[in-house]
């Protein structure tokens, strides 16, 4: 195995691996999908699992409060947040949504959002356009591809209710400049709701360094944790900004006939009914990455993403479909001749999983650049450099 990070050593590498069964399986290239979980992700899920068969869901949640509180913490520690200002959801766009339908809009309200903006968030503004008569203003790219600042700051006025955008498109490698967006809100006083989904735990996330009121992720993608479990940042002093559109008895108290109280932490957020079995996956995930050292596995994923994206772009037939700009652990192209569900298609065949972006899903992106779908592919810190060298291998016999 060839190491491309100097800080991500060659024996850690080979005990990540031997933590990971799927990878003696699967050449595995859909992280920014669903990542392979490691053994103390699977051990925690299987053991609670195990308790739930022989002791029922209630005593199973009590036997295990403390591992469930410690998701939390990992998660906040994480992100450099606080415990109270994390909540847990069904998925990241349940967190998303349980933030976004709490912005208080009012009839001539506008939100300001970017050109590469994920489409569930985007058919949620558009449907309270039509419910409300709010304007949607999309900030567009630069000359270069990138997030145009100064466009979204012109954008907003008086009457900016919300600014949200993607940290990094699902589309491709982009990282938006998600901390001068956050000088924006911060001087112009407007609330900030930013999805991490496809950033945390592949690079460095810190809701403090980039200035937003609200951040929103999931467990499934590059923090190898299970599918089912979202998670939500709101800052301390947000909440009171703020009305919960959707309330549980685990947000709020029935404390008489007519009337209750809120939780006054990020836990208004939540539902009674969750996953627990998910959230202590979640948690043993998070906790895996910090034990690794987040820095190294930061490193390393880059390092993977920029090794792949060199080669692959330098064969014939490819043609990449990432900005120039593109850092990420996300790579798009596509290969002359095949439509991009071939290509997925033809390199399962040969074990090897990537996945394809459809115009549906950043149709403000892809659509404008004319390009319907392409085939994304998405390396992580547990891949090795001749898995890589296999998967270019693959794509050049097309």
């Amino acid at each position: 195995m060839t190491l491309l990070s100097s800080s991500f050593s060659n024996d850690l590498l080979l005990k990540v691996r031997e933590q990971t069964p799927g990878t003696n399986t699967t050449l595995h290239l859909d992280n920014c999908g669903s990542a392979l979980m490691p053994a103390p992700v699977i051990d925690a899920i299987e053991a609670h699992l195990a308790q739930e068969i022989y002791h029922g869901g209630y005593v199973a949640q009590e036997q295990q409060s403390q591992a469930l509180e410690g998701a939390y913490e990992a998660i906040a520690g994480l992100l450099g947040a606080n415990r109270s200002e994390m909540a847990l959801t069904g998925s990241a766009v349940e967190a998303w949504a349980k933030a976004f339908y709490s912005v208080p809009f009012e009839r001539g309200d506008n939100i300001v959002t970017a050109f590469n903006e994920y489409c569930s968030n985007f058919v949620s503004f558009l449907q309270l356009r039509d419910r409300f008569g709010l304007e949607i203003r999309v900030a567009r790219a630069d000359a270069e591809g990138k997030l145009d600042v100064d466009h979204l700051e012109s954008l907003v006025d008086s009457r900016t209710r919300l600014i949200a955008i993607a940290m990094v498109p699902s589309s491709s490698g982009q990282v938006n400049p998600v901390a001068d967006v956050g000088r924006v809100a911060r001087d112009r006083d407007v609330l900030y709701l930013l999805d991490a989904c496809q950033a945390v735990g592949q690079m460095r996330v810190d809701v403090g360094e980039i200035g937003c009121h609200m951040l929103t992720g999931t467990s499934r993608k590059f923090l190898r944790g299970p599918r089912g479990v979202g998670f939500l940042y709101v800052q301390a002093d947000t909440l009171k900004r703020l009305d919960p559109a959707f309330l549980s008895n685990q947000a709020a108290v029935w404390v008489s006939e007519d009337s209750y109280d809120l939780r006054a932490d990020a836990g208004v957020f939540e539902d009674w009914e969750r996953s627990v079995v998910n959230q202590l996956g979640f948690g043993a995930a998070v906790k895996y990455l910090q034990q690794l050292g987040p820095d190294i596995c930061f490193e390393r994923t880059q390092a993977m993403a920029a090794y792949l994206r060199e080669g692959l772009y330098g064969i014939k037939g490819v043609v990449g479909t990432c900005p120039p700009d593109a850092t990420a652990a996300i790579v798009t192209f596509n290969k002359t001749g095949l439509q991009a569900v071939d290509v997925k298609k033809r390199l399962a065949a040969d074990g090897i999983n990537v996945q394809v972006a459809n115009v549906i899903h950043t149709r403000l992106d892809l659509g404008a650049r004319g390009i319907e779908t392409t085939v994304r592919v998405s390396p992580h810190y547990y891949n090795t450099r001749e898995e890589v060298d296999r998967f270019l291998n693959a794509v050049e016999a097309l």
